[in-house]
């Protein structure tokens, strides 16, 4: 960029824009890492929509404990109104709709915390891939999100309860990252451990057989509590595709089932992995 300064009001000018397209970009790439998982502060000088759509894969278990994954291609879609303080509003699948009704900032050390709310589906569901046990479906969630951190680290708790017709329970996501830059600074990495806890109706919708079920399906019969059910590692990377406006991000998860959850007669393999690839672009 320094071979293009001048002197005066062109000087003036170009580092204002350079200064907005830089932040675009964090907002592009904040938008995508915010929206699978991993918080963001990252703010605007001009507050607005940052927009972004695209397409992407999902790979997932077909049950929780499953040693089957289904693969699909699924639609990605963010809006997220965004301003000095960061993300304010927000709509997209992952998170679901909802908005931040507490921020706060500090600029010179780059630390924040951020509270907020949404209804967001939930998508750990249990198929019909075991003759004589109920399925789970897809969950209606109002969620709690709480994120606090700095440049370099963030540490974020999820409280969910579904409020639909799914798994009917209550679990806690925590989740600790390491964030930092790639290549030219338009490319980003996050990393660091998962864990989740569940209340006894969440556990018991994934990992229960009970005495009807047992006879149904042939397992078992076995009753889980609440508490832990699985600790993992997850990473993100996100970077431009050259220097056009589109993006790749990728989302890998692998976690292990532990405590009674590991211990159900429905789990056939315990290490579980989730894996998103996604192309955005804004717009």
């Amino acid at each position: 960029m320094a071979g293009f300064l001048r002197t005066g009001f062109l000087t003036a000018v170009l580092l204002s824009l350079a200064s907005q397209a830089a932040a675009q970009q964090d907002a592009d790439g904040a938008a995508v890492a915010a929206a699978t998982g991993v918080p963001s502060a990252v703010g605007m000088q001009q507050a607005g929509w940052r927009n972004q759509w695209g397409l992407g894969i999902i790979a997932n278990p077909k049950f929780v404990g499953s040693d089957d994954y289904n693969l699909q291609p699924i639609p990605y879609f963010d809006f997220r109104y965004m301003d000095g303080k960061g993300t304010k509003y927000f709509a997209n699948v992952p998170q679901g709709l909802g908005g931040f009704f507490y921020r706060s900032r500090i600029a010179e050390s780059g630390s924040f915390v951020n509270v907020g709310a949404a209804l967001a589906p939930g998508f750990n569901v249990r198929d019909d891939s075991i003759d004589g046990l109920d399925e789970v479906d897809i969950s209606v969630e109002a969620r709690v999100y709480v994120e606090a951190g700095t440049r370099r680290w963030v540490a974020s708790a999820t409280l969910a309860q579904d409020v639909g017709s799914g798994h009917e329970g209550a679990y806690i996501d925590l989740s600790l990252n390491r964030r930092g830059r790639l290549g030219s600074g338009r490319g980003f990495y996050a990393v660091g451990p998962v864990l989740r806890l569940g209340d006894d109706t969440y556990k018991e919708s994934f990992f229960n057989v009970s005495a009807q079920e047992s006879i149904d399906s042939g397992l078992a019969e076995y009753d889980a509590d609440a508490g832990v059910e699985r600790l993992g590692l997850q990473g993100l990377v996100s970077v431009p595709l050259g220097e056009s406006k589109w993006r790749v991000t990728t989302l890998l998860r692998a976690s292990r089932l532990i405590d009674n959850a590991a211990d159900s007669p429905i789990v056939e393999e315990e290490t579980q992995l989730f894996f998103l690839t996604a192309f955005t672009r804004p717009f």
